[in-house]
């Protein structure tokens, strides 16, 4: 199992962390290959499939990335899911997935919306109508407001949104999409993978 730098979680179970914001984080391990849609060299297709696939399920892929984790590649990425149950509200969930041939590991982030929802969204809609919708079609403007990451084509699910661009972040450091993002972002530095997993053959897709 990998490790992290556990500072500011508590463990509540075996590879199960909490904060003080109630976010959730998790470690995993598989001995089975990873199901990615494309070798992580070819990150174009990689975001594509994974962008189709998220929307199949009736969510939507935020962002998508192939990193570095203590030395090997890495798919680091934040859907955004509706919350069961809810009406109104999503949960973000961020990833780091470390693929091998034979086995990966995963760590997982948990952001769920809290209280009132929607708030980043109707701001900064505000914000877009009066720069962008002046003039437009409002179906036009709407198309320019909320598609899917790396793929326009792609339909139905969740798309992405122009709140969820990481420069609103600062602007709203409570929403689950900022935490999400900051905990990754502080993270991903202090991963430190198996020897015996950094051993295993390559990922080759």
């Amino acid at each position: 199992m990998l490790r992290f730098d556990t500072a500011g979680w508590r463990e509540v179970a075996p590879g199960t962390f909490h904060n003080d914001d109630g976010d959730g984080l998790g470690l995993y391990g598989f001995d089975l290959p990873p199901d990615l849609p494309a070798p992580l060299e070819d990150q174009d297709r990689l975001r594509r499939a994974t962008a189709a696939h998220v929307a199949a399920s009736g969510g939507g892929l935020v962002e998508l990335d192939v990193i570095g984790l203590d030395g090997l590649a890495a798919v680091a990425q934040i859907v955004k899911m509706r919350i069961p149950d809810q009406p109104t509200g999503v949960v973000y969930l961020g990833s780091f997935t470390v693929p091998r041939a034979d086995r990966s590991l995963v760590l997982k982030v948990q952001c769920m919306e809290r209280g009132v929802t929607g708030m980043r969204d109707s701001v900064v809609m505000n914000r877009f109508m009066a720069e962008h919708g002046q003039g437009r079609p409002l179906d036009e403007v709407m198309r320019m407001w909320a598609r899917h990451p790396y793929d326009p084509t792609i339909q139905g699910g969740l798309p992405r949104n122009w709140s969820e661009e990481p420069g609103w972040d600062p602007h709203f450091p409570d929403h689950p999409l900022s935490r999400a993002r900051r905990i990754m972002h502080a993270v991903a530095p202090t991963i430190e993978i198996p020897p015996d997993f950094k051993a295993a053959p390559p990922f080759r897709g």
